[in-house]
């Protein structure tokens, strides 16, 4: 969406967005009620919460990649890497995410990290190494700048690595 004067227009992206996704179950309004039924059940104790949650998160997996895939919404391009964690899919690039396109895995490794844009050459870093180079320029959530290693941890989320740095005794070295 963008504001024109007091209006609010919908960008060509949203029109195409639209165009695909109303044909699916999200843009269903019975999904609503559905969910309000669900939610009703866990609050009268009859299905657990994380029930759920693990149904959501499925069906936004499931969604994401419908979408990501759709060539019309989203181009993409290879990034000449397998995907680390199923090994079988190929991942590649979207505009702010790298993602597999095994639809079993979907593996997504997202560009922004802490104010910072992950450059290709950093990604492909991550995606064949496990981790990038030290990286200059992060910032963290009270504003100041940071230096860090990008990697996966054991399953395959992204996480900071900080370089230990060489400590400087303030005392001299006594010589006997």
């Amino acid at each position: 969406m963008e504001r024109c004067k007091k209006s609010l227009v919908p960008t060509e992206k949203g029109l195409a967005l639209n165009s695909v996704v109303k044909t699916m179950r999200i843009a269903d309004v019975a999904m609503t009620g559905e969910w309000e039924k669900e939610l009703a059940r866990i609050e009268r104790g009859e299905l657990p919460a994380d029930t759920f949650r693990k149904e959501i998160e499925a069906y936004t997996r499931e969604i994401t990649s419908e979408l990501l895939s759709c060539d019309k919404l989203f181009g993409s391009r290879d990034s000449g890497c397998a995907c680390p964690k199923c090994g079988t899919g190929r991942m590649r690039f979207y505009g702010k995410v790298v993602r597999c396109d095994n639809t079993e895995c979907g593996l997504p490794v997202f560009r922004q990290k802490a104010g910072r844009t992950l450059s290709d050459d950093e990604i492909k870093d991550l995606l064949t190494d496990g981790h990038t180079k030290p990286l200059k320029g992060f910032k963290s959530k009270q504003g100041k700048n940071f230096d860090a290693i990008v990697a996966f941890d054991g399953e395959y989320n992204t996480t900071f690595v900080f370089p230990e740095k060489k400590c400087k005794s303030s005392y001299p070295k006594k010589r006997k």
